[in-house]
């Protein structure tokens, strides 16, 4: 599954914040303070070292977007130039930090380095209390029943992408199929065997990975079910829960 497809599966982003619109999205319990954001650095001004010498130099990456000299991230971090340049080769390496275009200074054009996109990605990331704050949003604008059919349509949409991988396959390997795509997005997921008078597996899920958001939304337990419809043209039996006190996520295959 291409990393767009799974970051909709996990979030539906994009198009919970279309639905939104422009209307005004306020946290309704509490107000917005820098522990709720969870960040690990002051929120204005230059960040303070860490002692991590390492991190120091990813931090002043990140405050200079546009790139920094070794002799910059020197005297920014107060290092010697060997130990500056041996954390860039490292965090070269490790794909967190590129080198562009040199930079003309007073001597020699020096390297500069920027941070990418996975070096961003170290720093805090607030995907779930965002994720919550739409899905409430989303729930008090349309109410249970809408908001219910909407992640069962978002389910389904999502779904028509993924159907090319199982073109050809029978219902049973479809089936595994949608177990391997389940794994790729975190739910330990797996095939249990027919029950009585059945001839197809069913899908035992161990890890949901929107546990927080239907624990107090369970509607959101929707996306799920229209995601596997969509893929099998069947009707899903939810039988087991996590959030009804169920050992895991169970769903049954119900073909016309």
């Amino acid at each position: 599954m291409p990393k767009a497809d799974l970051c909709c599966y996990q979030l539906g982003g994009d198009e919970l914040a279309h639905k939104l619109g422009k209307s005004e999205a306020r946290p309704s319990r509490a107000t917005l303070r820098r522990s709720d954001v969870g960040l690990g650095c002051e929120v204005a001004g230059t960040m303070a070292p860490t002692g991590n010498s390492r991190q120091d130099v990813l931090n002043q990456l990140l405050e200079r977007r546009a790139g920094a000299t070794l002799d910059e991230l020197v005297a920014a971090v107060g290092l010697s130039r060997t130990a500056v340049n041996q954390h860039l080769k490292t965090l070269e390496s490790e794909g967190f930090v590129r080198r562009t275009t040199p930079r003309k200074t007073g001597g020699r054009p020096q390297h500069v380095y920027v941070l990418t996109e996975e070096g961003a990605n170290r720093f805090p990331k607030q995907y779930s209390w965002f994720s919550k704050l739409l899905i409430q949003t989303l729930h008090e604008q349309m109410g249970e029943e809408q908001f219910s059919q909407y992640m069962y349509d978002l389910g389904v949409k999502l779904s028509a992408d993924l159907i090319p991988r199982l073109v050809g396959k029978n219902r049973a390997e479809r089936i595994a199929e949608i177990v391997k795509i389940m794994n790729e997005t975190g739910f330990i997921a797996r095939t249990l065997p027919p029950g009585d008078s059945e001839k197809l597996p069913r899908v035992e899920c161990k890890n949901c990975v929107y546990h927080d958001l239907s624990k107090d939304y369970p509607e959101v337990c929707r996306f799920d079910i229209g995601f596997l419809s969509g893929l099998t043209g069947a009707e899903i039996d939810h039988e087991a829960c996590m959030q009804r006190g169920g050992d895991g996520c169970r769903f049954r295959f119900r073909f016309p």
